[in-house]
């Protein structure tokens, strides 16, 4: 039996050709996905470990709390949108990935996608508001009960905000770990057998 290789060999068939558009969609979908994380990691450490800091410092009262309330609100609705957005990424990787063998890791990021929506909509939706409201109507850290409530509110975004860094930097790690090289098939090449009789 003869074989002969021609220049139809090479051009690659049309499950080759889905694989590798399924790779470059995923790619792309991934990068999305850490950049909406990226965006949440640094926009909280720029607002909360570096601007409020300085401005409750160098800034009078009650205008200090005014300021900042109103950059957190600011920000609270970019990083809510951008969590949304991580999501709907998250919906693509696993349209793309449903042909194959499910990881654990997959899973891991899906959940920490999830925790980082809560956390931006219950940062922006909820504590943000509290806060600036607090702030509006006079309140002073641990003077009297709106202060105790408002000490108490603020503890609490604190702590929000940190968990929040951390799923943000969390999901741009798994984002990466998870991102899927080739398929096996892709990989392997066969090099042709020259024309003519094979032993």
């Amino acid at each position: 039996m003869s074989e002969t290789f021609s220049e139809d060999d090479l051009v690659p068939n049309s499950s080759e050709q889905r694989s590798k558009r399924r790779l470059a969609f995923e790619r792309v979908a991934a990068s999305v996905g850490i950049g909406c994380a990226a965006l949440i990691f640094g926009g909280m450490i720029a607002l909360g470990a570096t601007a409020a800091p300085a401005v409750f410092r160098l800034t009078p009262k009650p205008f200090s709390g005014t300021a900042m309330g109103a950059a957190f609100a600011s920000f609270g609705q970019i990083a809510l949108g951008a969590a949304c957005i991580a999501l709907l990424v998250e919906v693509a990787r696993t349209m793309l990935t449903r042909h194959q063998p499910p990881q654990p890791w997959d899973r891991v990021r899906r959940l920490v996608s999830v925790a980082l929506a809560g956390c931006a909509a219950y940062m922006a939706l909820n504590l943000t508001p509290q806060i600036s409201a607090l702030h509006e109507s006079g309140a002073v850290r641990n003077e009297g009960e709106k202060g105790a409530l408002l000490e108490q509110t603020h503890r609490r975004a604190e702590l929000v905000g940190k968990i929040e860094v951390g799923l943000a930097l969390g999901l741009i790690f798994l984002h990466v770990m998870t991102l899927r090289g080739r398929e096996p098939d892709d990989e392997e090449v066969f090099a042709p057998r020259p024309p003519g009789p094979q032993g």
